[in-house]
This record gives C-alpha cells, sequence and structure tokens, in this order.
C-alpha cells in the first residue's frame, strides 16, 4: 500500500479554561470576565483562536468554552490569554498570562495554573487544564428525556432543566457537551444530538463518563445541580441499560434519566478510503505570466539569480510534499501564461497552458528533483509573457478528475502563482461547479500580495446556500517555514476533501 502522509493522525488538544480572584473593577456589583485565546508559532503570526462566553458578576469562572488546538511536539506553540470586564460601555482589561502548550501537557494530569498580570500587577490565577484527543470515525446519536425530575425552584415556578456531559481526564471532570434547557418542565424531552466517542470517553466502552442534570436560573447564573450520575457505553450499547436515577450532591433520587432512542456511527475517514485502494495523481501548475517579473532582472519572482527564485523554492519544497501521494512519484507538470520555446514545443505566440516536459502525451516527470530540474532547464526557453489565466488549467485538471471518476483515482492539483489573475470570476465559477469531482485545487500563493481575492474564493464557497463541498485551499508560500510546518499546512483540509467527496 503506498505511504501517505495523513493530517489524521494529528493529535488535537482541548482546553478548558477556569480563573480565581480575578480583581474586581466593579463598583456596585462584581465585574462579568470573559476571556480571549491567541495563538503562535515562534516565529509566526499571532491568530485570534476566539473568546469564551461572559460570566456575570463572578470573580471565579469557570468558563463553558472550550479551544481545540493541533499539537505538534517537534514545536514551540505559544497560547496567549487576555481577560477582560464586558460592562455596558464596552470592556475593560482585567489581565493576561501565556504558556506552552508542551508546558502545559508537562505538568501533572496536564493541569496548570497560571498567575494573571494586570500592568504588572498580580491579578489572580488561570486554571488550564489540557485534553489530548486523537481524531476518531466512531460517535453516538443519541436523545435523552426527564421523567419526574426534582422541582427545585418551590411552589412559585417548575425546574429549569438542562444536562452537562463530562470526560474523566487523569482525576478531573471535563465537560464535553451541554444540552439546550427546557422551560418549566420536570419531564423533560431534549433535542437529539451526536458526539464523538473519542470525546466522550477516549473510544474506551468501558470508560466511565458523567452526565448532570441542572437548573437553569437567570442569565445562567448560579445554576443548582438537580442531580447526576455515572454510566459507561458498554452499559448503554451492550447490556442495554436506558433509565438512570439521578442521585443529589447529598444523596438520594432526584428523578429518572431515559435514553430514548439510541444508534452507533461510523463514518469512514482518510484511511479507510487509502485501504480501500484509493490512489492520487498529482498536478502542478506554474505561473509564468508577465506580472512575475522578467527572469533576466535580479527581483523577478523567477529570477535567473537561483538562490532568489521563490518559484524554484516553493517547487522543490511542495514537490516534496505532494510526490509522497504517487507510489511512482509521477508529478505533470505544466507552465500557466507564457511563450515557450523548447525544442519539442516551440510557440510564437501566448499560451495559457503547456507541459513543461513539452509533450502533451507525457507531461509526468518522476519525483521531486525531476521537476526542479524540469523548471530550471526550461526557465531561458519561456519568454515571460501576458496575464494569469487559470481557466484552461483548472478546465484540463476537472476533465483528468471526471475521468478517473470511477476508478478510485483521486487528483491532487497545485498551482504556484502570483495574486494576479484576470479570469477570477470564471474561476470560482469553475470550482463552484467542479466540487463534486473527485479532486483538490491548492493555490500556493508566492509573492508579498495580500492575495484577498483568492482567499474569498472559501468565503464563497462556505456562503452557498444549500451548503457544498469545499476542495479548494489557499496557502501563502513562506520559504522560511519548515518543511514539517509545511507538509501541515499545505495539506491540513486534504483528508476532509477526500472524506467529503465519497460520502
Amino acid at each position: 500500500m503506498q505511504q501517505t502522509y495523513n493530517p489524521d493522525e494529528r493529535m488535537h488538544i482541548e482546553l478548558f479554561l477556569a480563573a480565581r480572584q480575578l480583581p474586581n473593577l466593579e463598583f456596585f456589583s462584581k465585574s462579568d470576565p470573559y476571556l480571549e485565546l491567541y495563538y503562535s508559532l515562534a516565529g509566526q503570526q499571532e491568530q485570534f483562536l476566539g473568546r469564551t462566553e461572559t460570566a456575570d458578576c463572578n470573580l471565579d469562572p469557570n468558563w463553558e468554552k472550550t479551544f481545540d488546538v493541533e499539537y505538534w511536539p517537534d514545536l514551540t506553540q505559544m497560547l496567549r490569554f487576555q481577560i477582560f470586564d464586558q460592562d455596558r460601555m464596552g470592556r475593560e482589561f482585567m489581565g493576561e498570562t501565556q504558556v506552552t502548550i508542551k508546558d502545559i501537557l508537562q505538568y501533572k494530569n496536564s493541569l496548570i495554573q497560571l498567575q494573571i498580570k494586570r500592568y504588572d500587577k498580580a491579578a489572580g490565577s488561570l486554571i488550564c487544564k489540557a485534553v489530548l484527543f486523537k481524531e476518531s470515525n466512531h460517535s453516538v446519536q443519541w436523545q435523552f428525556c426527564g421523567i419526574n425530575l426534582k422541582n427545585m425552584d418551590g411552589i412559585f415556578g417548575k425546574t429549569d432543566p438542562f444536562l452537562k456531559f463530562y470526560l474523566f481526564s487523569e482525576g478531573v471532570w471535563c465537560q464535553i457537551h451541554q444540552t439546550e434547557y427546557i422551560k418549566d418542565d420536570l419531564n423533560p424531552k431534549w433535542k437529539e444530538f451526536e458526539v464523538s466517542l473519542q470525546r466522550l470517553c477516549f473510544n474506551d466502552e468501558n470508560k466511565k463518563f458523567k452526565i448532570e442534570c441542572l437548573d437553569r436560573h437567570e442569565k445562567g447564573k448560579n445554576n443548582q445541580i438537580v442531580g447526576s450520575f455515572e454510566t459507561t457505553i458498554d452499559e448503554i450499547f451492550n447490556k442495554n441499560v436506558d433509565s438512570f436515577q439521578l442521585i443529589q450532591p447529598k444523596g438520594g433520587s432526584a428523578g429518572t434519566i431515559k435514553i430514548l432512542n439510541k444508534k452507533r456511527i461510523y463514518r469512514a475517514n482518510f484511511d479507510d478510503y487509502i485501504k480501500q485502494g484509493t490512489k492520487f495523481n498529482v498536478i502542478i501548475g506554474i505561473d509564468y505570466s508577465s506580472n512575475n517579473g522578467v527572469p533576466s532582472f535580479p527581483d523577478s519572482l523567477h529570477t535567473y539569480i537561483e538562490k532568489n527564485n521563490i518559484y524554484l523554492k516553493a517547487l522543490n519544497d511542495i514537490a516534496k510534499v505532494v510526490e509522497i501521494y504517487d507510489i511512482k512519484k509521477l508529478i505533470a507538470l505544466y507552465g500557466i501564461g507564457a511563450e515557450p520555446h523548447f525544442s519539442n514545443y516551440n510557440c510564437n505566440s501566448y499560451q495559457t497552458l503547456f507541459p513543461l516536459t513539452g509533450d502533451f502525451q507525457n507531461p509526468q516527470v518522476i519525483g521531486c528533483q525531476e521537476a526542479v530540474n524540469a523548471y530550471q532547464s526550461k526557465l531561458r526557453d519561456i519568454v515571460v509573457k501576458g496575464d494569469l489565466q487559470l481557466e484552461d488549467f483548472i478546465k484540463y485538471v476537472q476533465t483528468v478528475a471526471e475521468h478517473n471518476a470511477g476508478k478510485l483515482i483521486y487528483t491532487i492539483a497545485v498551482i504556484i502563482g502570483q495574486e494576479q489573475i484576470t479570469d477570477l470570476q470564471v474561476v470560482q465559477n469553475l470550482i463552484l461547479s467542479g466540487q463534486k469531482l473527485p479532486y483538490s485545487l491548492m493555490y500556493v500563493g508566492v509573492g508579498e500580495d495580500e492575495f484577498k481575492d483568492i482567499k474569498q474564493i472559501n468565503d464563497l464557497i462556505n456562503q452557498q446556500n444549500p451548503p457544498i463541498r469545499n476542495n479548494f485551499t489557499f496557502y501563502q508560500y513562506q520559504k522560511e517555514l519548515p518543511s514539517s510546518l509545511l507538509k501541515k499546512h499545505l495539506l491540513n483540509d486534504l483528508p476532509k476533501q477526500v472524506v467529503s467527496y465519497h460520502q
């Protein structure tokens, strides 16, 4: 079986966050804190990963929002936490702290307490628990109801119940799901939902997880525990237990939780399709349009000066990544937009598409080094000319993909190019119309442009109604990036795109 890079083998951590003894910035009540999380790799630009919900009037919040981050053991991954007080006038800074993912995982139970600083003064502490997950294609879909729940609201109301689900990880219960709450109902029926077995019990059917029933109070503040119980997947599915007594914190029954319907779900993943015989063919297109500059000039992206040639470096790095998907390491190599003067393919006019081998019947080279050699040997035989038009390249790729649709062959197409595409609308329409074909299209941007229009292609795809499959990826090439990171960034979406084609 062919050896492929499989990003489904990557590990994720989920971060569970709380704070203690935060400074109170209010006069007549308590602060309403929320947290923002920022992430960065050494030498890379910091990214905003999101924010938690606001904890009303609470200086010791346990935030329910969690964060999922891919974990790379060989890299320094920095997390920066900022906490703000939300008020009617906006927000006020409460403090910040930072830590690496590796440092969290090295602490006992992957649980760390960090000092928060506000303008260089102590401002409480942040508690961060990291749970390490692997990708999983096993999940359960089920629906729960409550029967004769204890009324927590006295004679003037009824319980507003909801459920929380907890994973037990290294001595700590971590909340991994929460249902909606149902107003004034002692016999509620919650909506059906699906949860991964990896998140529920680390795929261990005998590992206990906890379900807690709570009574929701106004704005979610000071919610009251009705009762809880622990169970396992083995107990529910193999022993067919579907009713559980809720036990109050101080003992005694608080009603029954019943499973109305349940089913196991297995979704094939990237590995499954590889094992079923899926093979890959690789096509790389290189932009030779005039916007790259004349190669005889040192500032050209195609400059003859080898150490300054960004296309040469990008092709070398990218070919090394994608060649592993073909057991024979075959790469079809094309030029996009120029005037080729090869011994076996000589044109006196602008060509939107041409093989760097000079042979349309045999456009493939073997492996990264032959791809680099072909680029270098043909560079002085190409007249940089015209605009970047991608229509013919994408149509060619889609024709190949359509031809291979019934053969378990999936096409990986890569465009290495600058920003200025003159037929962008045509490109967008082609990508939208070809989303059911067995191929992925990766645009690798070279140069210092912002690539705003190309980045918006993903937004365009994701805004379609009804939703459609997204098989397009944009990546801006950075020559200083380690090859391991390039591999992860470039191919991060590929497994999902292969799986989504088959589903």
